[in-house]
């Protein structure tokens, strides 16, 4: 019971701060990811899309959370092709179409995707250790098809 009355806080407190329903969502989101309850996460990831649902971060951050979590690869590259359309070269984005590539066991694709996104993300010097990692699989996956 304790973790509903830190939830209820979390709201109280983000609506006392002017915070959008569809950033409280989102938070939700993160919140239920850590404790490893997808279904909420993904009620959550959703509800903050409905509310939001022009905003590319958002559909991106449905995609992946559906790609990584192995719930629905083919709605998430439906999603994250959505965010690509507004924002082609955004390697959040080309990272989250990488990976899903990776899922489906598409190695030659992931490894072209993930290393656009790498390349692009390293440009503007931001470090992305999970994007790191699933490079390194792509490169490995290849490694091994030949």
């Amino acid at each position: 019971m304790a973790a509903n009355e830190y939830i209820k806080k979390y709201i109280s407190i983000s609506k006392e701060r002017s915070v959008s329903e569809a950033e409280i969502a989102a938070g939700l989101t993160r919140i239920f990811t850590g404790f490893d309850l997808l279904d909420m996460s993904e009620k959550y990831h959703r509800q903050a899309l409905r509310l939001d649902p022009e905003n590319p971060d958002r559909l991106n951050s449905l995609a992946y959370f559906l790609i990584d979590n192995d719930r629905n690869i083919n709605e998430g590259i439906t999603l994250v092709d959505s965010a690509l359309n507004s924002r082609p070269d955004n390697y959040n984005y080309l990272h989250t179409k990488g990976w899903a590539f990776y899922k489906q066991g598409k190695y030659q694709e992931a490894l072209e995707t993930l290393q656009k996104s790498w390349d692009l993300r390293r440009e503007k010097a931001v470090y992305n250790h999970q994007a790191y990692v699933h490079l390194e699989a792509a490169k490995k996956a290849v490694a091994g098809m030949n």
